[in-house]
Parts: C-alpha cells; sequence; structure tokens
C-alpha cells in the first residue's frame, strides 16, 4: 500500500513539473522573449545567455525587473517584459529556463523549400 502511494506521488510530481515546465516554455515564446535571448534562450553579444541559470537567480531577476530596478541601463529594456508577467508565470519561466532541454526531435527540419529541394 506505501510502496503503491509513493509510486502514485512520484508520477504526480514529475507529471506536474512537466506540465510546469511546458507552460513556461509557452510564456518565452509567447511573451516574446526569444527575439532577444534567442529560440534556445543562449543569448547572443548583446543580450543574456538565461538557458540552465539557477531557477532563483532568473526569478530575482524578473522580480527585480518587475519592481523597476536594474543594474544596467541596458536592463531596463526588462521593465516593460517583466512587468506584463504575473508572479505565477515568473516561476514558470524561471522553472523552463533553469531545466531548460534542447528539443533534438528535428520536427522543424526542412528538406525542401519553395524553390525546392535543398541539399
Amino acid at each position: 500500500m506505501k510502496i503503491t502511494l509513493l509510486f502514485s506521488l512520484l508520477i504526480f510530481n514529475l507529471f506536474a513539473f512537466e506540465t510546469q515546465y511546458d507552460l513556461g516554455r509557452n510564456i518565452y515564446y509567447a511573451k516574446g522573449c526569444a527575439n532577444c535571448h534567442g529560440t534556445e534562450a543562449e543569448g547572443s553579444s548583446y543580450y543574456p545567455r538565461l538557458v540552465n541559470k539557477k531557477e532563483s537567480f532568473i526569478t530575482k531577476k524578473l522580480n527585480d525587473f518587475k519592481q523597476g530596478k536594474a543594474s544596467s541601463q541596458k536592463a531596463e529594456i526588462m521593465f516593460t517584459f517583466a512587468r506584463s508577467l504575473s508572479s505565477k508565470e515568473i516561476s514558470r519561466v524561471s522553472k523552463f529556463l533553469s531545466n531548460y532541454k534542447k528539443d533534438t526531435t528535428n520536427k522543424y527540419k526542412i528538406s525542401d523549400d519553395i524553390l525546392g529541394s535543398v541539399d
């Protein structure tokens, strides 16, 4: 009985984590984060890398931005984006970024374009 209960709780927690991760991923793309930080949160020479940073760090930074706090003038661009996020959304996007897994399904691999084969 106890083993069944523990197993059920483990499965539930894994499912709940995946749901939070997926919701965070959806927020990241819907709110336009990928436009600056990259489709894999890899950053660029101007925008910081976010992938696999500590969840607490991302949460703190987003909350600071939401409150109008930034360590540089360059970072102030985040104020508008962070203010549009609820606490729950901040938590979800932080979970997504801190546990990021690269999509390796090749579901967007393009073998043909409108002009024909790219091979």
